[in-house]
Formats: C-alpha cells, sequence, structure tokens
C-alpha cells in the first residue's frame, strides 16, 4: 500500500465521518433519549449514538491506521469483536443483549492468549477469563427472571417493583464487575499490562463502556440512594487510584488505574443527574473512550520505536514537533482540559453535584489529582528529550490516528 492510497483514504474516512455524523444528529438522532427509533429487538437512541462514533473511531481509525502492525489473522477477531459490539449497543432484546456483550469480549480473550508477546499472558488471560465466565451464568439467569416477571423480553417495557429490587441489584453488581467498580477492578491492569497495544485500545476504550451500558439498559431503577453507599465507597477508592498510578512505572498499568477512576465519573453522572442529563455520561464515554486511545496509541508508538513501556525511559522516543504535539495533547486530553468533551461534562456534573458534600469533597480531591498525575508525567518528558531514528511509513501511519483522534477528542463537543 503507498503513501498515497493511505493518504487518499484516510482523508476520504475523515472528512465523510466529518459531515455525515453532525449531519445525522442535527436531524434529530440524539432527539431520542428516552424513546429511541427501532423495530423492537434493536433500538438507536442518542446512547447507541455516542458509543457507536466511538466504536467506529477506535475501530476503523485504529485498525487502519495500524494495519501493519496488526497480523491479518487477528483482524478478524479484531473486526468481530467491533462488529458484536455494535449490535449489542442497540440491542433492546435482553437475551441478544447478553450474547452480543460476552461474544464482543471473547475475541479479545483469545488474542490476549494467542498475540500477546509478554511474558504472562496466561495469567491475565486467566483472570480476564474468571470475570467474564463466572459472570456470565448469573447474568443470563437473572436477565431471563426479569424478562419472565415483566413479562417482555425488552428492555424498553421493563418496569420497577420494589419486591424484585434484589435482583436488580445483583444485576447492577455483574455490571459493576465488567466495567470495572471497586473491589471487582483487579483483572483490569493485569491484562492491559499483558495485552497488545490493539486489545488494550479496545479494552479501555469501548469494552469498560459496555458494563455502563448494561447498568443504563437493565437496572435504570437503582439510580436513587439504595447504592449511594457503594458509591461513595467506590469516590474513596477512585481517588486511591489516582494516587496508585502516581507511582506506576509502566506505561500501560499507568493508564489503566487513570481509567479506573475515570470511568466513576459516567456512573456519578446516574445519579447526580436527571433524566435529561443521563446521555452527558455517555458523551463523556466518548470522549473518555476517544482519549484513551490515543494515549493508548502514543504509547503503541514510543514503545516500538525505544522499545520500552517504562516512563522514565519514554523521553527517549521522542523526538519532533509531531510527537512532542501528540504528547501534549494527549496528556491533556487524560486532564480534561478544555475544550475537551470531559472538561465540559465534568463541569455540568459538578454544578449538579452542589446538593452534596460527600460528592463536592470528592470533585475537588479527583480533579486536583486527575490533573496533576498526568501533568507530572508531560513535564517530564518536556523537560529534556532526547531522538531516535524510525520508519517513515510507520510515523505517518500513526500520525494519521494521532490526527483523527485529537480532532474529535478536543473539537468533538462542537461538532456533536
Amino acid at each position: 500500500m503507498g503513501v498515497y492510497n493511505f493518504i487518499s483514504f484516510g482523508f476520504f474516512l475523515s472528512f465523510s465521518l466529518l459531515l455525515l455524523f453532525p449531519l445525522l444528529y442535527s436531524l434529530g438522532v440524539g432527539g431520542f433519549a428516552s424513546a429511541g427509533v427501532g423495530n423492537g429487538l434493536f433500538l438507536f437512541d442518542s446512547v447507541s449514538f455516542y458509543l457507536l462514533l466511538l466504536v467506529f473511531f477506535l475501530g476503523v481509525y485504529g485498525v487502519f491506521s495500524t494495519i501493519l502492525g496488526i497480523k491479518s489473522s487477528s483482524l478478524w477477531f479484531l473486526v468481530l469483536s467491533l462488529l458484536f459490539t455494535v449490535l449489542c449497543f442497540c440491542s433492546n432484546n435482553s437475551i441478544l443483549f447478553w450474547c452480543f456483550y460476552e461474544l464482543s469480549m471473547l475475541p479479545l480473550l483469545y488474542l490476549i492468549f494467542c498475540d500477546s508477546p509478554y511474558s504472562e499472558r496466561f495469567i491475565a488471560g486467566w483472570y480476564f477469563a474468571v470475570y467474564l465466565l463466572f459472570t456470565s451464568l448469573p447474568l443470563i439467569l437473572i436477565l431471563l427472571y426479569l424478562s419472565y416477571v415483566n413479562n417482555s423480553l425488552f428492555f424498553s417495557s421493563w418496569e420497577f417493583s420494589s419486591e424484585y429490587i434484589l435482583f436488580y441489584i445483583v444485576l447492577a453488581f455483574i455490571f459493576f464487575t465488567k466495567v470495572p467498580l471497586f473491589p471487582f477492578h483487579t483483572w483490569l491492569p493485569i491484562v492491559h499490562a499483558e495485552a497488545t497495544s490493539i486489545v488494550s485500545i479496545f479494552l479501555s476504550g469501548y469494552i469498560m463502556k459496555l458494563g455502563i451500558l448494561g447498568i443504563y439498559r437493565c437496572t435504570p431503577f437503582i439510580f436513587s440512594s439504595n447504592l449511594i453507599v457503594y458509591i461513595y465507597l467506590c469516590c474513596v477508592f477512585s481517588i486511591f487510584f489516582l494516587i496508585t498510578a502516581s507511582g506506576e512505572l509502566d506505561s500501560k498499568r499507568w493508564l489503566a488505574f487513570l481509567s479506573l477512576s475515570h470511568i466513576l465519573v459516567p456512573l456519578i453522572g446516574f445519579f447526580v443527574g436527571d433524566w435529561s442529563g443521563i446521555n452527558l455520561s455517555f458523551f463523556y464515554c466518548f470522549g473518555h473512550g476517544v482519549s484513551a486511545g490515543l494515549v493508548f496509541g502514543f504509547l503503541w508508538f514510543f514503545y516500538d520505536s525505544s522499545n520500552t513501556r517504562n516512563l522514565v525511559l519514554l523521553k527517549s522516543g521522542l523526538s519532533g514537533i509531531v510527537p512532542t504535539l501528540v504528547v501534549v495533547f494527549g496528556l491533556l486530553s487524560l486532564c480534561s482540559f478544555p475544550p475537551t468533551i470531559q472538561f465540559f461534562c465534568e463541569v455540568f456534573l459538578l454544578s449538579s453535584s452542589m446538593f452534596s458534600l460527600v460528592y463536592l469533597v470528592f470533585w475537588c480531591f479527583y480533579l486536583f489529582f486527575a490533573g496533576l498525575v498526568p501533568l507530572v508525567l508531560c513535564g517530564h518528558i518536556l523537560i529534556r528529550g532526547e531522538s531516535f531514528e524510525g520508519s517513515y511509513y510507520a510515523v505517518y501511519c500513526f500520525s494519521f490516528l494521532f490526527l483523527y483522534l485529537c480532532f474529535w477528542c478536543y473539537l468533538g463537543v462542537f461538532w456533536i
């Protein structure tokens, strides 16, 4: 594939999306907040819109921009994961939702075992498999039971009954293990550390959002005081995750701990906002997924150029204005620096949390540490740079990926 063909395809893809998706959204796709358009089995609303946009960016941009670094056999498994995720995001049927949910993660589990070059990939794979498989049977059983008591397989037809509140809470905790939230978080840093970079992009980009979507689709009745103590506990450990990340030297584990802290923000949005603000949580998921994909992407690039994931040695792969700008914009996006999507979402959620002193204390600590940890790394990298020599084509491939993700991370809020 020549450079000319790659540039032509990339620019055609980016500008078609630039025009098509905002046009669809302006015509009213995002207006269906609670009653989406669909045929019963599938539902397309504003929640699906944000998540499908995220999958498209991470999948199409991520795969096509780095296709030379992906095995042809692995490409099919990545495409399968993307396809089943798209179907899961739009599923209104509880059985289909469970099938697509599990099928979207199984290809990535296979790639951890078979594609990862790291020595402890089997331990990481078994961690992932245990959390995935041990919760699958309880999940389908509870979904079948709740479908039976509601006389419908469709989530949109479910109604809350206080006598079944225990089943809804158990179902919510099953999804908490898949997000994951404390104390079910231990598998994520281990899996990220041993997975290939493209799998890490997919895991942090959209797989974590599947759990948030499951909570929203299946258990919208728990967004009250029933689990408020657990949410307060998660807020405390979210700060601990940020502090733990500050002591990590492995770049992928560092970003995994940051993601564990960031993923709590959309869940808090379910509890502090009204139904008109629920979509803001998924808008944050979109921004976080693009930001995580961007940072995992440049960590992949630096690992290929410097053969290390150590944050102290990361600067050895930094040279030139384009990689430097990518590092700066990527790390600032993790800080929710304006005008990133996360910035506007966090400002709105902060203003909606004024009623609770606990939430306000959480936001004070969260905003401080969530901004400080990436900024410290950014300052360390920029203080004294070193040079490297790399493939001209490889630089171009990653540059297009960074260009697309940076654009949507910082300017997506003005388009959608």
